[in-house]
């Protein structure tokens, strides 16, 4: 993804995202990310990184014991859901299958005039799961903290991932407050539940009322996701400004 932002302030913008940025290095350093390998060898590399990660973490070795027995609901397409006894103030989210969340693919056509330029599809990146939560952990105070990983589901399966958020008890905002509390991070709207900081170039999709709080005059984005815009969607959003 082409774009350019300082990483390391966004590493050292809170503990939890210094962290996230470990998991990261890990998994570039077995990884890498070269473009040119095909997706079975891509993805055989994902899984050798994951779970030479997990062999090696104890935190990964105190989660599982942590969750053995815990209930899990499906909280949407992207993650089951998990309250832990010992930690009632946060819900732990784990990813499934081969997924990693979701992102958004992005096209400037809106032919049904239905406000909507990105749409959701599986992401099968780690690292653009992982730098999702670090872009958000950025800029609000609400902080999704990374707890470990866990095994496969199954052989053929990767190794998943498992953050933790505080836990919310308040009501889906609208979307006019989302824009105005948005508007204060100099993100403005681009899209339907799309929004970009032109400075910056981070982009927000899916900031629907569904995946947003806001708790006591503060945006928690629990589900939004999070990325840097391309060249070509910062082009087009400037082109609509």
């Amino acid at each position: 993804m082409d774009g350019e932002i300082d990483w390391q302030g966004i590493e050292d913008s809170c503990p939890e995202n210094r962290q996230l940025a470990e998991v990261v290095r890990w998994l570039e350093r077995f990884h890498g990310g070269d473009p040119s390998l095909h997706w079975q060898e891509s993805r055989r590399r994902r899984a050798d990184a994951l779970t030479a990660l997990l062999d090696a973490s104890p935190e990964s070795h105190t989660l599982i014991s942590r969750l053995q027995g815990a209930d899990y609901i499906i909280g949407g397409d992207e993650h089951f859901v998990v309250r832990v006894d010992d930690d009632p103030e946060r819900v732990f989210k784990i990813t499934h299958g081969d997924a990693f969340g979701c992102y958004s693919f992005f096209s400037p056509y809106d032919p049904d005039l239905t406000g909507k330029h990105f749409h959701g599809s599986i992401n099968d990146d780690p690292v653009v799961y992982l730098r999702r939560w670090m872009l958000l952990n950025s800029f609000t105070g609400y902080i999704t903290r990374f707890e470990g990983l866990l095994p496969a589901e199954g052989k053929l399966r990767m190794p998943r991932i498992c953050v933790s958020q505080p836990t919310l008890d308040a009501t889906n905002p609208t979307r006019a407050e989302i824009r105005e509390h948005l508007a204060k991070y100099e993100f403005e709207s681009i899209s339907e539940d799309a929004f970009l900081n032109f400075d910056n170039r981070i982009l927000l999709t899916d900031a629907a009322p569904r995946n947003v709080r806001i708790v006591d005059g503060n945006l928690a984005l629990f589900d939004v996701i999070a990325s840097m815009a391309t060249s070509r969607v910062y082009e087009w959003a400037r082109g609509i400004r």
